[in-house]
């Protein structure tokens, strides 16, 4: 997919790269990447993304903007509170850059709705504070094959992984099972450091474009965990389980059928 004149002017600080170029560019606006959740780090994910230049953004979360969210959730403004965050975000990511297409998907992921909504897509980044979503964006796609960076903050902390299906550890092989509810308090219970989620969701778009440029992530196999505090960054490789029960050599799970038909919102 060639470049116009204008979007080569726009991208220039990125084709100027080494390694990038207009190839790695036209391999940016070929791209579909779909974002689940827009709040702390789907915020900063889906701005750097926009700004870079992926051709497609599937943008997809049900919530409303609350008082709460604007100390972390930068796609949103004062007023913008009582708005669809999936309305206001695709309003601010146009006028970002109007040379990509925003896709805004206003519904609850479930395991009826996520194939349509996430089927076609090159990369995603999940970023909800629910383990219901984020175990069954991650079992969908190790079943269809498609890489996913997957991440988590509280407090002062933050954590991705990245996932490439049936190559590297999928997130059922490093924590088994879904938690107990309540079992792990979220952002509205413990707080969160709104700056520690702007970097994590930095951490998440930069890998997501060195992905579809390069090929590769750093991340894939790996979980990077950051504590912002005593800022001390850690990457720890992961292998694949092979008695993992989605993407292991005997899966106990082959659909998203052992999934509940759960209601719940993606609001991080």
């Amino acid at each position: 997919m060639s470049l116009s004149s204008e979007e080569i002017t726009r991208y220039s600080r990125n084709i100027l790269l080494n390694g990038v170029g207009k190839k790695g560019q036209e391999k940016l606006k070929s791209s579909v990447v779909s974002i689940v959740g827009l709040g702390g780090l789907g915020s900063p994910s889906a701005l750097y993304l926009s700004a870079a230049g992926v051709g497609e953004i599937r943008i997809i979360d049900s919530d409303v903007v609350d008082l709460t969210n604007l100390q972390r959730q930068i796609l949103y403004s004062t007023n913008s509170q009582n708005s669809s965050k999936a309305r206001s975000a695709k309003l601010k990511l146009s006028e970002l850059n109007d040379k990509i297409k925003i896709t805004e998907v206003n519904t609850r992921i479930t395991k009826s709705n996520i194939h349509e909504v996430l089927q076609g897509s090159h990369l995603v980044l999940e970023g909800s504070d629910n383990f219901e979503t984020k175990f069954l964006v991650n079992d969908y796609c190790v079943l269809n094959s498609i890489p996913l960076l997957i991440a988590g903050i509280l407090r002062f902390e933050g954590q991705v992984m990245g996932i490439l299906p049936k190559r590297t550890a999928c997130y059922r092989c490093t924590f088994l099972e879904m938690p107990e509810a309540d079992s792990i308090p979220n952002c509205a219970e413990a707080g969160v450091l709104g700056s520690v989620a702007g970097i994590v969701g930095s951490i998440q778009a930069t890998e997501a474009l060195k992905y579809i440029i390069f090929g590769e992530s750093e991340l894939f196999g790996k979980i990077l965990n950051c504590d912002f505090l005593s800022m001390e960054l850690r990457k720890i490789e992961r292998k694949r389980n092979k008695k993992c029960t989605v993407c292991g050599d005997t899966p106990k799970y082959i659909d998203l059928e052992h999934h509940e038909e759960l209601d719940f919102n993606c609001k991080i």
